[in-house]
């Protein structure tokens, strides 16, 4: 059975890797602090400590640790996990990155992303690029910080928000497949323009805020790929489901 260690194990993502990966591979959890459960391993992907033991025996890393707040630390750590991984003689490395990253330069994020996987295409370890829309959680936490303002502008910028536990479904595929250099991307079933996206958002959970639709940088239509077919819920049947438990990205 393949040996898979997951970065960022602890994330919205990496929740959802694990039940995907049950069964059909020895899974271990990279964390940065020592964790008494048997599948976690402790590595420090900002120095590289303990790294070297958490791959030990690893045959695919699926990297799903990210720094969204610090951008530069990002790439960093990308650096450091391909270093180790060479060393360790890993034969396949999966990094998660975002639809449209390399086409949309406002954010340092996804400047960052873009940095990342010319990293991973470098670093002398086969891998395997998959890219995937904002997640549902994403989109939702985003505007629930929005929506804190009485009246709030929003660009009609176009996304395809999609079910995290269908992404994390088709990145462990991609994991137990041999390494592809570029995998599809993975999206939702629907683009939504945001406001659209508030006003449903606002409906489900009594958010008040008025929105007042404004026009979209052209820069932005890259986040989308409605070429492909979606997977997993659609917004709708997500808001209907999930909008008023807990956010995993407030917490």
């Amino acid at each position: 059975m393949t040996t898979i260690l997951v970065t960022g194990g602890s994330g919205v993502l990496g929740r959802a890797l694990l039940p995907a990966l049950e069964g059909r591979a020895d899974v271990r959890v990279l964390s940065r602090h020592a964790d008494p459960r048997p599948a976690f391993r402790q590595g420090d992907l900002q120095t590289g400590a303990g790294l070297a033991d958490a791959l030990r025996g690893v045959d695919t890393v699926i990297h799903a640790a990210s720094q969204p707040s610090r951008p530069q630390a990002d790439i960093e750590m990308t650096g450091v996990l391909l270093a180790a991984a060479r060393e360790a003689g890993v034969r396949h490395v999966v990094y998660v990155s975002i639809v449209g990253c390399d086409r949309v330069r406002a954010f340092p994020y996804y400047r960052a992303k873009t940095q990342a996987e010319a990293l991973v295409a470098a670093g002398g370890v086969p891998f395997t690029v998959v890219r995937a829309a904002q997640f549902h959680e994403f989109v939702a936490f985003l505007l629930s910080r929005l929506t804190r303002a009485p009246l709030l502008p929003l660009p009609g910028l176009p996304l395809q928000p999609v079910d995290v536990h269908a992404a994390a479904a088709q990145i462990a595929q991609v994991a137990l497949e041999a390494p592809q250099g570029r995998a599809p991307d993975i999206v939702g079933p629907q683009v939504i323009p945001l406001p659209e996206l508030a006003r449903t958002w606002a409906d489900a959970t009594g958010a008040r805020t008025r929105l007042v639709p404004i026009p979209a940088a052209r820069r932005f239509t890259p986040l989308t790929r409605p070429d492909l077919s979606g997977v997993g819920r659609t917004w709708a049947q997500w808001l209907a489901q999930e909008a008023t438990r807990p956010n995993p990205y407030a917490g």
